[in-house]
């Protein structure tokens, strides 16, 4: 619009003197520029930034209606791409949510990232497609993503690892948040799950995170997957002593303590045949493995005052020293 008005007004000036005609054409393009002040300058820019692309590429009108019945196969084959991208990726989100409701995922960041990643490579594949169909070379695009992909995946390797295993920790179900378990010689409750790290918080309240490709690479042990824990407490009893005997002091004693479970019945096993005396196992279980260390603390101490009632002595360390004369 401002360059028809000044392209008129400057050849006007250049033939017609008349000072009504330099008048009249002022006040044109003045309004002219008046309403051009009240559009928006980034729409003039984008669109003269359009206008310049589509010269220079050729795609002006004579060239597109030239070849619009060449593009309409295509174009055609193209937009038909997209609809069934479209219509691929509406029927697979609903079986991932099915599926991600099933998984052990507490958090629902992991839910989300599992969603954005998914959706935005079924858009990417599908422009590919579709931008293949309408006559693009799309190898040298991919050759160039397939070489950025490898640089990222060098420089965030072990990101990318510790990702991958919360994926493993999920699918496998290993534990969930509640759970308690030893991990890498971390006891404690598992607090939270994310795709890089498992934090736990131990018996001092500490917490640890724990890298998820540490996590897959050791073994674990969950507590709570079975619903119950097994907690032994160990003490000693003479050669001497009949076995039967403190093993009925001890079990008698166990089924005294409130919170244990009745079944599986406390049990006393022998563990071993030390140099001072025989090594007995108390065992016991409860429901909930977060009170392990207090039972372990009553338990031991109960070990304690029922042999003592019973008469039943602790041996020392005994050594047997021969003395050999000159």
């Amino acid at each position: 619009i401002i360059h028809s008005a000044c392209k008129k007004l400057s050849s006007k000036l250049l033939y017609d003197n008349s000072a009504d005609y330099f008048d009249e054409n002022v006040k044109i393009s003045l309004n002219v520029f008046k309403a051009a002040a009240t559009v928006n300058i980034e729409k003039l820019i984008v669109i003269a930034s359009i206008n310049a692309f589509l010269e220079q590429s050729g795609l002006t009108k004579e060239a597109l209606t030239h070849n619009a019945w060449e593009l309409i196969p295509s174009l055609s084959g193209a937009i038909f791409v997209l609809l069934s991208g479209s219509l691929f990726y509406m029927i697979t989100r609903r079986l991932i949510e099915a599926g991600l409701k099933r998984t052990p995922m507490q958090r629902s960041l992991i839910r989300i990232t599992v969603r954005t990643v998914y959706k935005w490579l079924v858009i990417l594949l599908t422009i590919i497609f579709a931008l293949s169909q309408l006559g693009f070379n799309v190898t040298a695009a991919l050759a160039g993503v397939g070489v950025l992909g490898i640089a990222v995946g060098f420089a965030a390797q072990q990101t990318l690892s510790n990702v991958i295993s919360g994926f493993g920790i999920f699918i496998d179900h290993l534990y969930r948040v509640g759970d308690w378990v030893t991990i890498n010689d971390h006891y404690g409750e598992v607090v939270s799950i994310s795709l890089r790290t498992t934090k736990i918080r131990t018996l001092d309240n500490t917490f640890v995170s724990l890298p998820n490709s540490l996590v897959t690479n050791t073994s674990v042990t969950n507590f709570s997957e079975q619903g119950m824990v097994r907690i032994s407490a160990k003490v000693a009893i003479p050669y001497a002593e009949d076995i039967e005997k403190a093993r009925k002091v001890l079990v008698e004693a166990a089924r005294h303590i409130e919170g244990i479970r009745r079944d599986p019945e406390p049990e006393v096993v022998v563990d071993a045949l030390a140099d001072s005396g025989v090594n007995l196992l108390l065992r016991i279980w409860i429901d909930n493995a977060r009170q392990e260390q207090q039972f372990t603390f009553r338990l031991t101490e109960l070990c304690k005052k029922a042999l003592d009632e019973a008469g039943i002595t602790i041996p020392f360390p005994q050594r047997d020293v021969h003395m050999v004369g000159k």
